[in-house]
């Protein structure tokens, strides 16, 4: 059996021209990515299982269907099996964890 691990989520981003995108942990169960964006970046997905989004730091947009919120740390957008959904900075950097269960 292996033990827990513990992140400390502003460390991992990876910020940068192209937005970032680092798998935190990953299972049968779930995925777990950090995206990492900035200046208008965004990242969009569609077909997935179930996402909930979570703005970590940062300000900006968190979608899932016709749903649009402005988010800051500590906003959390469920989304829908197959809806599409996605992130995108305003200006400034903008540090979004997605949790996709079950992996697809």
């Amino acid at each position: 059996m292996s033990l827990p691990e513990a992140f400390d989520l502003p460390s991992l981003a990876q910020y940068g021209p192209q937005r970032g995108a680092r798998v935190v942990a990953d299972s049968p169960e779930a995925r777990i990515v950090l995206f990492s964006l900035q200046d208008g970046q965004q990242v969009r997905g569609r077909g997935e299982p179930r996402v909930s989004l979570v703005a970590i730091e940062g300000e900006g947009e968190l979608w899932a269907g016709d749903v649009h919120v402005t988010a800051r740390a500590g906003t959390l957008l469920a989304c829908l099996a197959g809806e599409e959904h996605g992130a995108r900075a305003g200006s400034g950097r903008f540090l979004v964890l997605g949790v996709i269960t079950p992996r697809p």
